[in-house]
């Protein structure tokens, strides 16, 4: 990517580019935060946590609305100053991808098929019911979404395979943290520092940092909203989960090599495989240093 944007430096257009990535969730934080709870709680969207208290779920419509304003605003800005349209596809097609998977996670929220958990009690109740459950529909709209934005971002068979298996179960791979209050913001969290790690690693193109100044939104977001999930007011729901699950994916798919993309999908898939017939919760109680960090924030 050359040195000059639309007559701009990059150096400025960086700066400039952190400024609103940075600023602007700080700005929409509390009124959403207050809009979202009232419209939760009179949408009777309410269950009990694992100490059976009753609290808000799906507030991760907060993280999707504040990120998806201000991806607009970003883009609005990057159109302005003449950025490459690549650098206009990455916003687009992550903000459109979580607002997929938020819509999918949402129809999951607001289902009554709480009690068929994992892959295998959903096709069981397909097989033996002859029954869509809410989480199915979450499967294949999920699926059909990941297909559809990475056939934009690579034109090569074996890329887009990774790619697809990425988009389609990083959300899942949130979804299995989001038991305990805060848990699935800090795994998040560790994902995204796993990133950067590789990202260094790897030194990285510049069309990643572009990629990472709409991704920035949404992390300050999450550190917004974590005393609020970690403190046990409101939980994420499979809104929330899905969307930082897909932005993860989508991290990985477009700032990592493929060789790493390759070795977080085969980690992801054996977590997915683990969890039906492990339960995560109670090895993270059994290890002291791990059960420490789990109750970290709350």
């Amino acid at each position: 990517m050359p040195k000059v944007v639309g007559g701009k430096s990059l150096e400025m257009k960086v700066v400039l580019g952190l400024a609103l990535a940075l600023g602007l969730p700080l700005v929409w934080h509390r009124p959403l935060l207050a809009f979202f709870s009232r419209f939760l709680l009179n949408q009777g969207m309410t269950r009990f946590n694992y100490a059976g208290e009753q609290v808000l779920t799906a507030g991760g419509l907060v993280l999707v609305a504040s990120t998806l304003l201000s991806t607009a605003v970003q883009l609005f800005w990057e159109a302005w100053t003449a950025a490459f349209q690549t650098v206009l596809l990455h916003g687009i097609l992550l903000a459109c991808g979580m607002a997929a998977m938020a819509c999918w996670g949402w129809i999951d929220d607001r289902s009554n098929d709480g009690a068929t958990k994992g892959f295998r009690g959903h096709f069981r109740v397909l097989w033996q019911e002859r029954r869509v459950t809410s989480g199915m529909w979450k499967l294949i709209g999920g699926g059909l979404t990941a297909v559809a934005v990475s056939l934009f971002l690579t034109s090569d068979i074996f890329a887009w395979l990774v790619a697809c298996g990425l988009l389609a179960i990083s959300p899942n791979i949130l979804n299995l943290f989001d038991l305990r209050p805060g848990r699935a913001i800090k795994v998040y969290w560790l994902l995204v520092c796993m990133a950067i790690a590789v990202g260094v690693l790897a030194a990285t193109s510049e069309e990643a940092l572009f990629v990472w100044l709409f991704l920035l939104p949404l992390l300050v977001a999450s550190v917004l909203l974590f005393p609020h999930d970690a403190g046990g007011r409101m939980m994420l729901g499979d809104t929330g989960a899905n969307a930082l699950g897909f932005s993860i994916g989508y991290l990985y798919v477009t700032t990592v090599p493929l060789l790493w993309q390759v070795t977080f999908l085969a980690g992801f898939v054996t977590l997915q495989v683990a969890a039906e017939f492990v339960s995560f919760s109670r090895v993270i109680e059994r290890q002291a240093w791990l059960r420490r960090l789990d109750e970290w924030g709350r």
